[in-house]
């Protein structure tokens, strides 16, 4: 049974990183999984995170609905769960787990420090059943999709309502596909009930706060905090991949 405590401090940094990614468009869940390992176990971090997300990402989807580019949604929808059943073969296969967090740093350098002639990474709307394929991948592979997603979303076509609100949409569909596999083995989210539904209040409080500031950012300036956000995010995956050399 956890304390009081934990349940408020627990609330307090949903509302906090629901607001980050709200703005910015990730970053905030990274956050709230780092602090988790601190106070819950392990086997209940990931189950409980992956329904927070669900429905930080959701409300963000319904705050934002005006603003989703069906396009890409619909393209997406038809990539992702093949990804997730592609996943299940490739993760029995794959022997060095580091190489899709290595292939998507180096995405995100890309994106963020390419030479002006290079070209940007504007593919067409068709091609994100492909990102789909591969976020659907990912998302059970290793946990995290944002920082894969969002160099495709920083393009000249999209304004930053439009990134954040398709980019959340897109992320709903491949966290769906973790609850019924967790489910599958076993996990009791009856049991975590008032933790799940505490976060998820908090993950929807903080959510509308970020969207009401969204709006009121700069274009240029949220370009700035998005690309400053991935390239803490490209950091932080190739300190993952790094480590274990070095250690």
């Amino acid at each position: 049974m956890l304390s009081p405590a934990i349940y408020i401090f627990l609330s307090v940094l949903a509302v906090a990183t629901s607001i980050i990614s709200a703005i910015v468009g990730m970053g905030g869940g990274i956050v709230l999984l780092s602090f988790m390992t601190f106070v819950l176990p392990l086997n209940i971090i990931i189950p409980v995170h992956g329904v927070v997300q669900l429905i930080s990402n959701s409300v963000r989807c319904w705050f934002l609905k005006q603003h989703i580019n069906r396009s890409i949604l619909i393209y997406s929808l038809i990539g992702i769960p093949l990804g997730h059943l592609a996943s299940f073969f490739i993760i029995k296969e794959l022997a060095n787990k580091n190489i899709p967090l290595l292939l998507i740093s180096i995405l995100i350098f890309y994106t963020i420090f390419k030479p002006k002639k290079l070209p940007q990474l504007k593919i067409p709307y068709w091609a994100f059943v492909f990102v789909g394929f591969t976020s659907g991948m990912l998302s059970l592979l290793i946990g995290a999709t944002g920082p894969f997603l969002a160099p495709f979303f920083l393009r000249d076509d999209l304004n930053k309502e439009n990134i954040i609100a398709t980019k959340s949409a897109v992320q709903v569909l491949t966290h769906l596909g973790k609850i019924p596999a967790f489910l599958v083995l076993g996990f009791d989210y009856q049991g975590h009930m008032l933790l799940i539904v505490l976060l998820t209040l908090a993950a929807i409080l903080g959510t509308k706060i970020g969207v009401n500031l969204l709006h009121k950012i700069d274009e240029i300036l949220f370009k700035r905090i998005f690309k400053t956000a991935l390239f803490l995010a490209g950091i932080r995956l190739l300190w993952k991949v790094l480590l274990p050399l070095v250690s």
